[in-house]
């Protein structure tokens, strides 16, 4: 079976009557989880067909929708709700995409997760802590494993080093941890890329640690930046100008650690597309703020447990298998069975694989897909 507990969508999962052998701890929540949700309308229980009924009446009088998540739904749903939102005229937000967009067009290098594990002599943690996001990253691909032309894995073969405002429980694995001032990112690239070309760093931060950095990543034979897309992370741009610097001297890929186990397929389909932001979905270019909005659309999203709620005020609608901080407040509810547990479909890897996702087990709820169908059809 597949886990769709994350976007590494780990393939040797086994179900049995009583356990769920060789996930991690989230794939094993993920597939185990119980918290299920009702139908619900102005927080009162109704039937499906009510709460589809009301939430096509709110996209439907709707001026200014936007339509939220995406990243932990097939793909298949994912190519109906952008339909969906053609329709109604919605903006889609995905929050975590936007550079997915530099590696779709080939303004990043990327590699597989398997030539991680094949090749990978340096590997960088950039705001982002694998352990607790994808556990099963370093055990498979990214630290331990024995690889086609790193036989001796960590011991000799590979240097774990993390960049992040914080002293990671990945850190505490790796050779070397950098812990940075979250306010003080920019200067601490800008030192890094300085030293990169053999100047030395005008910066507050240990300049000859800063140097023993650059010279242990130009000798990289292959490196790979595992980067994160959240508060922890580096400016996107900045991201992309450390890539471009360290590729003068060496060679290095990057992968994207996103929250959602299908986000770069809804990257990919989002190119270029009308209803885009503006960003490649990710929200944190132009486009209409949340505030602005008068129905917001959540696909399984928690977006309140995301991002500050305070100024929304738009009707709310959640799809979701579970219950999130964000049904708990929303204007309608739609219970949904789980992409990969409940319902089978198609996912993108995190490195681009396509994966198909088989069923799990049986349910009698609608998909998410299913459910945006119908309401394809009544708006």
């Amino acid at each position: 079976m597949v886990c769709t507990g994350c976007a590494l969508l780990c393939d040797d999962i086994e179900i049995g009557k009583n356990e769920c052998r060789h996930a991690c701890r989230i794939g094993d929540a993920h597939i185990t989880s119980t918290n299920k949700i009702d139908p619900m309308v102005d927080q009162s229980p109704v039937d499906m067909d009510a709460a589809i009924k009301r939430a096509a009446e709110i996209l439907v009088s709707a001026e200014k929708p936007v339509f939220v998540g995406f990243g932990n739904s097939v793909t298949e749903t994912q190519a109906i709700g952008i339909k969906l939102a053609e329709k109604v005229g919605a903006e889609i937000k995905t929050f975590h995409t936007g550079i997915f967009n530099d590696i779709l067009n080939g303004r990043v290098k990327t590699c597989t997760l398997p030539e991680v594990r094949d090749y990978a002599d340096v590997i960088v943690f950039l705001g982002c802590d694998p352990m607790n996001t994808h556990p099963r990253l370093l055990s498979r691909y990214a630290y331990y494993p024995r690889g086609e032309k790193r036989q001796h894995g960590w011991e000799e073969d590979r240097i774990a080093i993390t960049i992040d405002i914080r002293f990671s429980h990945t850190a505490s694995i790796c050779k070397d941890a950098y812990t940075i001032d979250p306010h003080r990112q920019i200067e601490f690239m800008d030192a890094l890329m300085d030293a990169l070309s053999n100047k030395v760093p005008k910066t507050t931060y240990d300049k000859k640690r800063i140097l023993k950095l650059a010279g242990t990543l130009k000798k990289a034979e292959f490196g790979v930046i595992f980067a994160g897309t959240g508060a922890s992370a580096p400016p996107r741009d900045g991201t992309v100008r450390l890539m471009d610097r360290l590729n003068e001297s060496s060679d290095f890929r990057l992968l994207l650690l996103a929250p959602g186990y299908n986000l770069r397929s809804i990257a990919e389909q989002l190119r270029d597309h009308p209803c885009d932001d503006g960003d490649g979905g990710s929200g944190s270019g132009g486009g209409m703020d949340l505030h602005e909005a008068d129905c917001i659309l959540c696909l399984g999203f928690d977006l309140m447990n995301s991002l500050p709620a305070h100024d929304i005020n738009g009707k709310m609608i959640v799809i979701d298998p579970n219950e999130t901080l964000t049904s708990r407040y929303a204007d309608v509810v739609i219970p949904c069975a789980a992409g990969g547990i409940d319902c089978a479909g198609s996912a993108v890897r995190m490195d681009g694989e396509v994966v198909e996702v088989p069923l799990i087990r049986e349910s009698e709820r609608l998909s998410d897909g299913a459910i945006l169908k119908q309401l394809l059809e009544v708006v």
